[in-house]
C-alpha cells in the first residue's frame, strides 16, 4: 500500500480526481479487465527510404505466398572526381552485395535477377510496399545462391558489358562523375527474385551494395581498378542522395486472412481467437481495452500500474520462418489508422512505472525467451486516456527490427515495414492478459 501510494503521489494527478493530501483512497488491483483483439490491415505500408533492401518469395500457409523486389538508386560517394586515365579500358561490371537477414526456406537455392529501371526515382516521393517502378524485362544479370542464415554473406552478380560500357564511357570524363549524370545514364536497379524462391533476404545488411566498373589502366595492365557506385540505402533519411523502396506483396488466396480489407478489423472471434502480425505487409494485431472507464465506478481513479502482456503461439513457428525480437504499440482509434505527428509514428513511450529512461523515447519490448511473451508497460498512456487528455485509445502491435530508437532524427519508418518477419498472437486464456493496480479516492 505504501509503495503504491509513493507511485501514484509521483505521478500527474488525472483531471478528474483533484485529491487533497489527506483524501482517503483505495488500492486496488485486477488482471480481469477485458482486453479486445483483432487483425488489422493497413491501408498502407511506406518503404520509401528503406535501411535494407529485400528480395525474394516464400509461401507460408497462414499469411499466403509472399514476394519482395527492390528498387533503388546507384549514385557516386567519391567528393573529389577521379582520372582514369586516357588509355584505361573497360573490364567488367559487377553488382555486389552483403546480407545478413534471411526468412523462411532457405535450403533450397535462391535465384535473384538484377533489371535496368527504365522510369525516374524520386527522394522526394513516398513509395508504398504495392508501388511499381518499371524496368526492363531482360535482366542485366542473374544469380543462383544459397542464403546463409544466421551469418553474414556475400552476392557478387556479373552484369551486362553493354551497360559496363556505357558507365565507362560517362565516367572517363570527370566532368560526368555526378549524380545527376549518372541517373540520366542509369535511373537505377530492381532486384527481382525468382520464380520458385523459398526465402527472403535483406540486403544491404552490415556489407552495402556496390556497383563497381572495373576497368585497366591500360591494354597491357594486368591490374584491374574499380570506380564504386553505391546504393547509400543505409545511409540517413535527410541524405540528398538516398532513394528507393521495398515493394512486398502477398496472394492470400486459401489462408485464414484470405478476405482482409484495409483498415476493416477481424476480431479474433471470427480467427479461432487468433490475431496476426506481419511486418512489411502491414498486418497488426489490434488492441482495444473497451472497459477502462469501468475502473471509475467507485470514484475518481488513478492508475498506479498497467502491464499488458502478449504471448505468441510458437506451433506456428517453422524452420527459417520465427517470431520477430522486437514489437513495439502504435497509436490508433476507431479508424484504425496508425496516428503520426510531424511524419513519425506515434509508438507509445517508455513508462515510467515500468522503465525508467531519460529523455522519454519509444517504448520497444524485447521476447522474453523466459516467460515466452512479449510485455508493455502501459500506466501513463492509460491513465491520460482514463483522464481524457489523450484521445487514441486504441494500440497496434508491429514489429520492429531495432530496440535503439529515439535517435535524434531517426523517422521510425526506417526501422518499422524492413522485414517479412511475422507472428500468431496466441488464443488461450491469459495469451493476452492486462494487469492494473488502481487508486480510488473515497468519496
Amino acid at each position: 500500500m505504501v509503495l503504491l501510494t509513493t507511485l501514484l503521489v509521483a505521478c500527474d494527478p488525472p483531471k478528474d480526481i483533484g485529491l487533497t493530501p489527506l483524501a482517503p483512497v483505495g488500492t486496488f488491483y485486477t488482471d480481469t479487465l477485458t482486453v479486445r483483439t483483432s487483425t488489422v490491415l493497413a491501408d498502407s505500408v511506406r518503404t520509401s527510404n528503406p535501411d535494407i533492401l529485400l528480395v525474394g518469395k516464400y509461401k507460408d500457409p497462414l499469411f499466403g505466398e509472399i514476394t519482395a523486389s527492390s528498387h533503388f538508386w546507384v549514385n557516386t560517394p567519391a567528393t573529389t572526381a577521379v582520372e582514369l586515365g586516357s588509355t584505361a579500358r573497360y573490364d567488367s561490371l559487377v553488382l555486389l552485395m552483403g546480407y545478413a537477414y534471411a526468412y523462411g526456406d532457405t535450403l533450397p537455392n535462391q535465384k535473384l535477377a538484377v533489371h535496368r529501371i527504365t522510369e525516374d526515382l524520386s527522394r522526394t516521393t513516398t513509395y508504398y510496399n504495392t508501388s511499381k517502378v518499371a524496368y526492363e524485362a531482360t535482366p542485366l544479370g542473374e544469380k543462383t545462391f544459397q542464403a546463409r542464415p544466421g551469418s553474414v554473406g556475400a552476392l557478387r552478380v556479373r552484369l551486362s558489358d553493354n551497360l559496363g560500357s556505357e558507365l565507362f564511357t560517362l565516367l572517363s570524363t570527370p566532368a560526368n562523375q555526378t549524380n545527376d549524370k549518372i541517373h540520366s545514364l542509369l535511373k537505377g536497379l530492381a532486384l527481382v527474385p525468382g520464380e520458385n524462391n523459398t526465402a527472403i533476404i535483406g540486403v544491404p545488411g552490415t556489407n552495402g551494395v556496390l556497383l563497381q566498373v572495373y576497368y585497366r589502366s591500360s591494354p597491357t595492365d594486368t591490374v584491374t581498378k574499380a570506380y564504386s557506385l553505391a546504393a547509400h540505402i543505409n545511409q540517413a533519411s535527410g541524405a540528398t542522395y538516398r532513394a528507393g523502396f521495398n515493394r512486398v506483396v502477398a496472394d492470400r488466396t486459401g489462408t485464414p486472412l484470405e478476405g482482409i480489407k484495409p483498415l476493416q478489423p477481424i476480431p479474433a472471434a471470427t480467427t479461432n481467437g487468433y490475431t496476426y502480425v506481419q511486418d512489411a505487409l502491414g498486418i497488426m494485431t489490434k488492441i482495444e481495452i473497451p472497459y477502462l472507464n469501468k475502473l471509475r465506478a467507485n470514484g475518481p481513479t488513478a492508475i498506479n500500474r498497467a502491464q499488458l502482456t502478449i504471448k505468441p503461439d510458437l506451433s506456428f513457428n517453422r524452420q527459417g520462418i520465427t517470431i520477430p525480437p522486437y514489437m513495439v504499440l502504435l497509436e490508433t482509434d476507431s479508424t484504425n489508422l496508425i496516428k503520426r505527428n510531424s511524419g513519425y509514428e506515434l509508438i507509445i513511450n517508455t513508462d515510467e512505472f515500468g522503465q525508467s529512461t531519460s529523455p522519454v523515447s519509444p517504448q520497444v519490448s524485447t521476447y522474453n525467451i523466459n516467460t515466452k511473451d512479449y510485455t508493455f508497460f502501459l500506466t501513463t498512456q492509460l491513465q491520460a486516456i482514463l483522464s481524457g487528455t489523450k484521445k487514441n485509445n486504441s494500440f497496434l502491435m508491429t514489429p520492429i527490427y531495432t530496440n535503439a530508437l529515439g535517435q535524434q532524427g531517426t523517422r521510425f519508418e526506417s526501422q518499422l515495414n524492413n522485414r517479412v518477419s511475422r507472428l500468431v498472437v496466441g488464443n488461450k486464456p491469459g495469451d493476452v492478459k492486462l494487469i492494473v493496480f488502481y487508486t480510488v479516492a473515497k468519496e
